[in-house]
């Protein structure tokens, strides 16, 4: 089993953060969590509202924990200098970007999906196609639709960069089908580098029976899972036991790929 999406924090002053850092979540804390719960590896996803831009704590995390931890950097794409970012990033050995909107979060932001779809976001995926990186992208529900119909476009430019959805694309299922915001995600399964991360973050009451519905659609294979410990006020071993409660409607051969096989394949890291 494989954590996915792990937001590390650390209270140390060497890696100053824009908001008080209480609990922290360092690596080796992460470590041990996973050790105590049997999973092998973790994705270490930065925590923008915590540090911003300045992704030196996960990724030098993960050279302090190779094999073990792989870090995926924020990255503005909208900056002039983006791609020489993720270059940097890359070059200290990040294995994945992720862009969010700009004032993203709970009360919105600017509307457009210009931040990932633009001409100056061209550059971040371009230099993630030169240097095989995978792309990450956060979606808001009010921002989702939107954001969903204007991503065909980036894949036929970069059909070769793998793409991961985080929390479902935001899509609501929480409650029964059809989710709210569904169809203009499953539109996206014709498109084989597109692949979808379930988290704990996604409400409901059934998450085996969502996580069954992706798997339908995209194939175990582009279905990943992740906690988003330190995001989602939900214990880690909780959070746990919802990854593998959300596999369960599934052959073991499909389970494998959604708690380990994708994230393995995408990161680098072993199942």
């Amino acid at each position: 089993m494989i954590d996915a999406h792990a937001h590390l924090t650390t209270d140390d002053p060497a890696y100053p953060s824009l908001v008080p850092v209480a609990d922290p979540m360092t690596a080796e804390r992460l470590l041990s969590a996973l050790d105590a719960h049997g999973l092998s590896a973790a994705v270490a996803v930065q925590r923008a509202h915590v540090f911003g831009f300045d992704n030196r704590y996960v990724v030098d995390a993960a050279r302090r924990h190779p094999g073990r931890l792989a870090a995926m950097c924020v990255v503005d794409g909208l900056a002039p200098d983006a791609a020489t970012t993720v270059r940097r990033w890359a070059s200290l050995g990040a294995r994945a970007m992720r862009l969010t909107a700009p004032g993203g979060g709970r009360h919105g932001g600017p509307p457009g999906a210009g931040w990932f779809a633009g001409p100056e976001a061209a550059a971040v995926w371009r230099t993630a196609a030169d240097l095989g990186l995978s792309m990450c992208l956060h979606l808001y529900r009010w921002n989702r639709d939107e954001c969903l119909r204007a991503l065909p476009a980036v894949l036929r430019v970069f059909p070769d960069v793998p793409v991961v959805l985080d929390h479902v694309a935001s899509v609501e299922t929480g409650g029964p089908r059809p989710y709210p915001g569904a169809d203009l995600l499953l539109a996206l399964a014709d498109h084989p580098r597109v692949h979808v991360k379930a988290t704990t973050l996604n409400p409901g009451l059934d998450p085996a029976g969502a996580v069954t519905w992706l798997v339908g659609a995209f194939g175990a294979e582009r279905v990943l899972w992740g906690s988003d410990v330190t995001q989602t006020p939900v214990a880690y071993p909780e959070m746990v036991r919802i990854g593998r409660a959300s596999v369960s409607g599934l052959p073991a051969a499909d389970a494998a790929q959604v708690l380990a096989g994708t994230a393995a394949r995408l990161y680098g890291l072993a199942p």
